[in-house]
């Protein structure tokens, strides 16, 4: 990065390095810069005005682009990403960033509180943990060197790291998306590697009405029972007679009267006539036992 601004106290993106799983460089490019240009930082950065003005840089939104298309649904390793992704002016999923300087088993405890953890520098991680010289004092910055030191980093914590990640989404039922600049894309969490804060749930009330039926749904009522008079009864010979047979009966009788108020003289004459044809009046029967 490059300063800009008073002093040149502010930092600008002037060069983007990415490596792959197999520490390939896939992008590793100039940035061009819009703003004024007060710091170069060449003795860090190892950048000079003309690495700025030739062919070879690329506008921001370019960059912008082709970060994205190369970080799209993948994990980014690095060291103190938030300044990369806020001097980008991209975003990425928080519980898709690997950063070792916010990983707790890579951090230190403060001097005043144990308690609190602090960053701490590359350097001094990949010559712990790694036993590699890099950023030697008197000699620029190499952005791919520090781009593989971090990937050796999370080679070598992957597993307990990736547990420890796995913990954190478990944990974020509810997340709230951060203000920071590590805001996830439309809808998703970001953020530098912790969840971001979670929404207060709804206090429910102290005693809440019993559901009806305990809980199950309540039955659909059963349809009321159909009246049909114009049955046969039937019974065998050799049966007793039911005692609600005559009652059966009265009814039926009951209904054929209706029926025929509703005919005139003549169909009465004719339904009276055919009706004694058809059934002819039974006799009671009598039973020996």
């Amino acid at each position: 990065m490059v300063g800009i601004g008073p002093e040149g106290l502010d930092s600008a993106v002037a060069r983007v390095t990415i490596c792959n799983w197999a520490e390939k460089v896939i992008l590793d490019t100039y940035v061009k810069v819009d703003a004024e240009i007060t710091d170069y930082r060449t003795f860090v950065s190892g950048i000079e005005a003309k690495d700025l003005e030739g062919d070879n840089a690329m506008s921001l939104s370019d960059v912008q682009t082709l970060v994205k298309s190369i970080l799209h649904g993948k994990i980014l390793i690095g060291h103190a990403l938030e300044n990369d992704i806020k001097a980008l002016q991209i975003t990425h999923p928080w519980h898709d960033i690997r950063d070792s300087a916010n990983y707790p088993p890579l951090m230190k405890e403060s001097e005043t509180d144990k308690s609190v953890l602090r960053p701490r520098k590359l350097k001094e991680l990949a010559q712990d943990k790694l036993g590699m010289d890099i950023q030697c004092l008197g000699e620029a910055h190499d952005p791919i060197e520090d781009a593989r030191a971090a990937l050796a980093l999370y080679k070598a914590e992957r597993m307990e790291w990736e547990k420890y990640v796995m913990k954190k989404v478990a944990t974020a039922k509810l997340n709230k998306p951060p203000s920071s600049a590590l805001e996830g894309r439309e809808g998703q969490p970001s953020g530098r590697g912790s969840p971001p804060n979670q929404i207060p749930v709804q206090q429910l009330p102290s005693n809440p009405p019993p559901p009806p039926n305990n809980g199950y749904p309540q039955p659909r009522p059963l349809p009321p029972p159909k009246q049909d008079l114009n049955y046969m009864y039937h019974r065998s010979r050799s049966a007793p007679t039911p005692h609600n047979h005559h009652g059966y009966r009265q009814q039926r009788r009951h209904h054929q009267q209706q029926q025929r108020q509703h005919l005139s003289s003549y169909d009465q004459a004719y339904y009276h006539q055919h009706h004694h044809q058809q059934h002819p009046p039974q006799q009671p029967q009598h039973y020996l036992y």
